[in-house]
């Protein structure tokens, strides 16, 4: 993780070896008295030392320098990032164990504890069995880039193995232990992507290293955000074209769930409150006991990091849109991931707001994050390592900004874009086919090296790349509470709620008398179940359609989700049913059971469920669901042998009503009412036709996070 430290201007801060320092390293690589950071109209650094290293954005301090936001300042071994707002400095360290040790696993099992923070998936036991491999025992089942699940792993002499952010390497009976960045290096080769017989990218290549910001630009419909969907796995590449992450295939589903992408409007549940936003992303995608042991320490951290630590009890739906933003960051860094994607993350933000965001992408790239992302603000190219820039679908430079400038021979970012067309873009990829020595395209070329892609494969031994399971917490009832909270918060829609049942049952209680024909009784009453359970179903899935997926792909149980809906919706349908049938049976002279009477409903709730549902889960918006409404609906009345009893129905009509459950669920009712025997076939029709909504529903969810 990473510290945030926040110097009082008033008096000297110190930073050394020696205890009582304001910040204290331990390690030989800092003098006892190091350098001290003093205010006066400006802060400056002053250099104490001369035996040890004090950088100032690579440059040695001999005396003193003045610090500027942005800054980097390298004590010994150690990274501070300098965060200035006039007066108020805050230095950003990232608390990074000792860089590589080696350890010994000749003889007896050894335990290594590689994330004290994640003592589950954070160590395992080593040893070399007698043909000389290291034997690697693992506490659970990992997964390696294939997929492939197992405990027991071996490896030869020279190999390595990455875990989580720790790079393990075997070396005659050692193993060498080295932490790494926890960003991943991103590889795109020969990238075409189709959309039907439209190609909407062309030999697309370049190599990103771990750790670096990508600004991709170009003149709107030149294909930026196309790249970003394929990452997403909304678009397929070609079979020739190789995109891996982290060396891995970018469709393997254990590496897209340490993937955060962020839209350009981000989807946020707008009635939770900042902080519970955060923990949310934290249970949707940390470990069980990782979000049980720091969750709430992350959640401090990443508020205090994006300036929300005042923010944590507003809600959602009263922050700013950069605000929000930051809030839709801070929720996807919560475990970590290797890769953040943005797509216009600057868009319909002033220059003020623009700045801040850029400042927070600068501090992740710092921490070691790969960050991607889209732009048409120039704001980004002064914080960008890399940029890539995109004409018709096609690469026309890669490189960093300042050789792009010399490519274009412009120094104004405007300039690029509007230069480019089709003969910029043969010019890019003739050069890079022909491997011309152009300072730009010698830094396309090479930056495989830097990212390490491959690297393995020079020497001969391969690195293989190992995830942890994960064990998410428990979810069907914290998403339970979660809906209920929703619910609860928004005011027209709990109102709704509680006014429904109240005005239906009052109307029924005045139309319906001890005359009225059971019949028709029967009938009010299962249309009111349909009603209240179709509108109380159908926008659940579809409302959240653009957050749902990304936390399903994240690891969020896609079934403990459909049945916490399933549940309180069934549970709120059924409780309006029944206080509209207390309204009504004043009027009844018949006084049937009432646990029979509670099964019919429940028969009557629990499909019209399960199809509002299914309709919410493939509507494209609340609008297209709610229009689904009447067709959902209106079958219901026309073929439930109200209207026309079954038997005068036309050949069509009545073999139609076997696949809708309100012919069932009407015959129950009556046949209570009349107090005739009913048929198990009844209850078994009606609830079939649920399970099969519920199955089809689950299906799609799940296809709704898989990578195309």
């Amino acid at each position: 993780m990473f510290r945030i430290i926040t110097p009082n201007p008033q008096k000297p801060f110190t930073i050394g070896r020696k205890e009582g320092n304001d910040l204290r390293f331990g390690d030989v690589f800092v003098s006892r008295e190091h350098a001290v950071l003093e205010y006066a109209s400006a802060w400056i650094l002053r250099n104490l030392t001369t035996n040890s290293v004090t950088l100032l954005n690579q440059q040695k301090v001999e005396n003193t320098a003045e610090l500027h936001d942005g800054d980097i300042i390298v004590i010994g071994v150690h990274q501070i990032r300098v965060n200035l707002n006039g007066a108020e400095l805050s230095l950003l360290l990232q608390d990074v164990e000792e860089d590589s040790r080696t350890v010994n696993i000749q003889g007896a099992p050894t335990e290594i504890l590689l994330d004290e923070e994640s003592p589950r998936n954070g160590k395992f036991t080593a040893r070399t069995n007698e043909n000389g491999l290291a034997e690697i025992t693992f506490p659970h089942k990992v997964i390696d880039e294939v997929g492939k699940s197992q405990k027991t792993i071996l490896i030869e002499n020279g190999s390595s193995f990455k875990y989580g952010q720790n790079e393990v390497s075997f070396q005659e009976g050692n193993l060498i232990l080295k932490k790494t960045v926890p960003g991943f290096p991103l590889h795109v080769q020969n990238l075409d992507v189709f959309a039907g017989k439209k190609k909407l990218l062309s030999n697309i290549s370049f190599d990103l290293p771990a750790g670096e910001i990508l600004a991709i630009i170009g003149r709107s419909g030149q294909g930026k955000s196309t790249l970003l969907r394929l990452l997403e796995g909304v678009y397929a590449k070609e079979k020739e074209s190789d995109v891996r992450i982290g060396d891995v295939d970018y469709r393997q589903k254990e590496i897209r769930e340490r993937i955060a992408f962020l839209a350009q409007e981000p989807a946020l549940r707008k009635d939770l409150t900042v902080e519970e936003t955060i923990l949310n992303g934290g249970r949707t995608s940390m470990e069980k006991a990782d979000f049980k042991a720091s969750a709430r320490e992350r959640l401090e951290k990443f508020c205090e990091l994006f300036g929300l630590s005042d923010r944590r009890d507003h809600f959602v739906s009263t922050l700013s849109g950069g605000e929000m933003r930051r809030v839709a960051l801070a929720q996807e860094l919560m475990n970590s991931p290797g890769l953040i994607v943005l797509d216009e993350p600057l868009s319909g933000l002033d220059p003020y707001n623009s700045q801040i965001l850029c400042n927070h992408l600068k501090q992740l790239s710092f921490l070691g994050y790969t960050v991607v992302l889209t732009t048409h603000s120039y704001e980004a190219l002064r914080i960008a390592h890399k940029v890539l820039v995109l004409h018709q679908g096609r690469e026309a430079f890669y490189g960093s900004p300042d050789d792009a400038y010399r490519y274009f021979e412009t120094k104004d970012p405007e300039a690029i874009l509007s230069s480019l067309n089709e003969e910029t873009t043969d010019r890019w990829e003739a050069a890079h086919s022909a491997n011309v020595p152009d300072a730009a395209v010698s830094a396309h070329n090479n930056s495989a090296a830097t990212a390490g892609i491959d690297a393995d494969n020079s020497s001969g031994k391969s690195c293989r790349v190992l995830f942890a399971t994960q064990r998410r917490p428990g979810s069907f009832f914290y998403r339970l509470c979660i809906i209920l909270k929703q619910w609860l918060r928004d005011k027209g829609k709990l109102s709704a709620l509680i006014l429904q049942p109240l005005i239906i049952g009052f109307l029924f209680s005045q139309i319906f008398s001890k005359n009225s024909s059971l019949w028709t009784v029967a009938f009010a009453i299962i249309l009111c179940a349909n009603w209240f359970s179709l509108s109380l179903s159908i926008r659940e899935f579809v409302s959240e359609k653009d957050i749902l997926p990304g936390e399903f792909r994240k690891g969020l149980s896609i079934f403990k989700t459909f049945a916490a809906k399933l549940f309180l919706t069934s549970i709120i349908a059924y409780v309006q049913t029944l206080i509209v049938y207390a309204f009504v049976s004043f009027r009844l002279l018949i006084h049937p059971s009432l646990p029979l009477l509670a099964l019919i409903l429940l028969c009557s709730v629990l499909p019209a469920i399960g199809i509002g549902l299914l309709v919410s889960s493939i509507a494209k918006n609340p609008g297209q669901a709610n229009a689904f409404l009447p067709l959902l609906i209106i079958p219901q009345v026309a073929l439930a042998g109200a209207l026309v009893p079954l038997d005068q129905m036309q050949p069509v009509g009545k073999f139609l009503s076997y696949v809708v459950w309100s012919r069932y669920n009407q015959s129950s009712l009556l046949n209570l009412f009349l107090e005739r025997s009913d048929t198990l076939f009844n209850y078994v029709g009606s609830l079939s036709l649920s399970f099969i909504f519920y199955i089809v529903t689950i299906i799609i969810l799940y296809r709704s996070k898989k990578a195309k």
